[in-house]
């Protein structure tokens, strides 16, 4: 019974963590088997087919392999091709055996035109092999929070135990475009490679994503990430796109036709025209003051990172907060520890909350005198007034009462010296 009652908690509290999926009436009907809109801030699904069954991600993956190569490796690293590049299938860069290019260069080939042979230099560069390099692939997808993802290669060629999801797939980009180098090479339309010691011939690169490119899907905003395709994988795509400093990723996998650029379209313009994203507080931002002490001594209480939260538009004044403090607040304090949190709240539900840190160490004396820790600074000056004064006039009455109590004593002897001659 005991057994019960715990698993039963723990499956409370998995499932109140799940990301809120929205019911807008205007979902847009996506012709693929599986599809996700996730807000790039936070990580809030706002469209949801099947985000969680497994699929093959085809050329996708190059989204993981890119990341990790970026932050392992060094752009400017001259990498020597090795034999791997020649068994590999699909799209090619012709790279040779000895070939030598930068980093930055396979991976722009990599992640504008896909080219296979390319990844397979980047593993073997960063990982030493393309297996050791899986595995890499694998640690940083659990890192991610993209649990339900297994990777045995670098480029996503067809494997059986080569598979993700929507949702996980969603999770890596929207990790690797937090980063700039990432996000300056999947916006990129054009890209060459001057001659290298094996070709003698400028590579012209063009990026595969119509909805960054001039084309019929041209999407006002796009600005990512990644294509993909094999025969058993289908039609596979992440998209990003930014409007008014609001980013949206989508995915949608297993794709059969060529509808999946329209409906990813649908997908961003349902979450662009139907949601607003909110910002409730800034990152150090001082939300208020904690007061200790019998003097009130305000410490500063400073916001551990900014909240954002995407709501239904309309919906935008019903974020509400709450701040909640520790019960007891006592010196020392270290600056940076957590004093409490602000609660945020949408129509009565909590959907988060941001620590509390304290902006300043905080000690106190023995006159009580608050002052930071290198005490070079003596905090709340009104108060260390007062607290002087106290702590001179209990000086003071000490004095006299000891002067009295001496006084007494010298008196007492006398007299009973007097009394004995």
């Amino acid at each position: 019974m005991k057994k019960l009652i715990i698993l039963i908690l723990i499956l409370f509290f998995a499932l109140s963590n799940i990301p809120n999926v929205y019911a807008v009436e205007n979902k847009p009907e996506i012709s693929g088997p599986t599809a996700v809109l996730m807000e790039f801030s936070n990580g809030q699904v706002l469209y949801d087919k099947n985000m969680h069954k497994r699929m093959y991600p085809a050329s996708t993956t190059k989204t993981l392999t890119a990341i990790i190569a970026i932050q392992k490796g060094n752009l400017d690293d001259i990498v020597t091709v090795n034999d791997d590049v020649t068994k590999i299938d699909g799209n090619s860069m012709y790279l040779v055996p000895g070939e030598q290019l930068t980093l930055r260069q396979l991976l722009y080939a990599m992640l504008l035109e896909s080219d296979n042979d390319a990844a397979v230099a980047i593993a073997d560069h960063i990982g030493g092999n393309i297996k050791d390099f899986a595995e890499m692939m694998n640690r940083k997808a659990k890192e991610i929070g993209a649990k339900d993802s297994h990777f045995v290669n670098p480029n996503g060629l067809p494997d059986n135990n080569h598979y993700s999801t929507p949702y996980d797939m969603a999770l890596i980009a929207r990790y690797a475009m937090q980063n700039d180098i990432f996000r300056q090479i999947v916006s990129t339309v054009h890209y060459q490679i001057p001659p290298t010691n094996k070709y003698n011939k400028i590579r012209d690169l063009w990026i595969s994503n119509k909805l960054i490119k001039p084309t019929n899907f041209h999407y006002d905003g796009a600005d990512g990430v990644k294509t993909g395709y094999t025969v058993v994988a289908k039609q596979v795509l992440i998209a990003s796109a930014t409007r008014n400093a609001h980013r949206l990723i989508s995915v949608i996998m297993g794709d059969e036709g060529t509808n999946i650029w329209s409906d990813t379209i649908k997908l961003l313009n349902y979450g662009f025209d139907n949601f607003n994203l909110v910002k409730k507080n800034d990152n150090n931002e001082i939300i208020t003051y904690a007061t200790i002490g019998k003097v009130n001594f305000k410490v500063p209480l400073i916001a551990k990172e900014p909240f954002y939260y995407i709501v239904k538009k309309g919906e935008e004044n019903n974020i509400k907060s709450e701040i909640v403090l520790n019960k007891q607040l006592k010196t020392p304090i270290e600056k940076g520890s957590a004093l409490g949190y602000i609660k945020y709240s949408l129509n009565g539900s909590e959907i988060g909350r941001v620590p509390l840190l304290s902006g300043e160490n905080v000690y106190k004396n023995l006159m009580g005198t608050y002052y930071n820790k290198d005490r070079s600074i003596v905090l709340n000056s009104n108060d260390n007034i007062i607290n002087y004064l106290k702590f001179i006039s209990g000086l003071l009455i000490l004095f006299i009462a000891i002067a009295i109590w001496r006084k007494k004593r010298i008196r007492s002897k006398g007299n009973y010296i007097f009394s004995k001659d």
